[in-house]
């Protein structure tokens, strides 16, 4: 046992500085060999000419490999470049960018970059019109059964943006977010929302506020109610016995869909008034007298048959 611990603590000052010498060459040389890194670097689109706007779909981010030591490389892993696209000599339309180097922002120097995907971007630019454009209402669903929009008011009816070209050769207006109107069954505000492609349009007044009012009425459906008895008025001993020609009348009427028939015959009042004979100094012969109708709330006669009633009175009726 002596003779190991001997061994061990003979010349220890020299293995200790033999052991830091070879893990500082150590650490030198990992620290000087390459490696690669794949990272995920945003893009920044820089000076867009006046007046202009990117219109198609571009990529917010691209795949990059790079290659240093791992002492540069180890901060991207924490804090990755960035990607800057400068559009100050772009066109009206299709642009081809290649993507190279010495377009990163914050590359440290002993850093390459050794492969990206995609090298190129395709950017359409189009030019912005300040313009006024109707708003349309687009919905969903179907309102509840009995009940129909009758009328959808929009305030304000148009409202100025910023368009692209591209946007106002393919359009005349601007659309709303679907609106649910399968609850409605009276009028209702609702405060709307545009879709307006960020690439394309733009309010010129962010702040606005937009709202469409729906006029709800009850869905109206034609009715045809048959056999009404005619209510004669007036019908007293002086007229003696009068021939009559209808005692019924059909109606065809306009109705709340949900409305039932027989609570409209209930409540129709049809009448004949026969005061106008009793007038007639020589009362007998025939006489052509109006049949009138008056029916509930909301209900509305589109025509009747028959429109008039033909009487019969006996000359010199007792």
């Amino acid at each position: 046992m002596t003779k190991i611990r001997s061994l061990i603590f003979k010349n220890l000052t020299l293995k200790i500085l033999s052991l830091l010498l070879a893990s500082f060459l150590w650490f030198f040389v990992s620290g000087k060999s390459k490696t690669e890194l794949a990272l995920s670097v945003p893009i920044e689109f820089t000076s867009i000419p006046k007046d202009m706007t990117i219109t198609n779909k571009v990529p917010t981010k691209i795949h990059v490999r790079v290659k240093g030591t791992k002492t540069l490389l180890r901060p991207l892993t924490v804090k990755p470049p960035s990607l800057s696209v400068n559009l100050s000599k772009a066109v009206p339309g299709k642009n081809i960018i290649r993507l190279a180097q010495e377009t990163f922002n914050d590359l440290p120097l002993g850093v390459d970059v050794v492969n990206l995907d995609p090298d190129s971007l395709v950017i359409y630019l189009d030019r912005f019109v300040e313009t006024s454009l109707p708003i349309r209402v687009k919905t969903r669903g179907t309102p509840p059964k009995g009940f129909q929009i009758r009328e959808i008011k929009v305030n304000p009816p148009t409202v100025a943006f910023r368009a692209s070209e591209r946007y106002l050769q393919e359009h005349d207006s601007v659309s709303t977010e679907p609106i649910d109107i399968s609850q409605m069954r009276e009028n209702t505000m609702v405060e709307v929302t545009l879709m307006t492609p960020p690439n394309e349009l733009k309010l010129v007044d962010p702040e606005i506020r937009i709202t469409a009012e729906f006029i709800v009425s009850e869905s109206l459906a034609q009715r045809v109610i048959k056999g009404i008895r005619i209510n004669f008025l007036n019908r007293t001993r002086k007229l003696g016995r009068i021939g009559i020609s209808n005692y019924f009348v059909d109606l065809v009427v306009e109705c709340p869909l949900l409305m039932q028939i027989d609570d409209i015959r209930k409540q129709a009042r049809i009448t004949v008034d026969l005061a106008p004979l009793l007038k007639d100094e020589t009362l007998g012969g025939y006489y052509t007298l109006p049949i009138n109708v008056s029916l509930p709330d909301r209900v509305k006669l589109l025509s009747m048959d028959p429109a008039e009633v033909e009487i019969v009175v006996r000359k010199n009726a007792p």
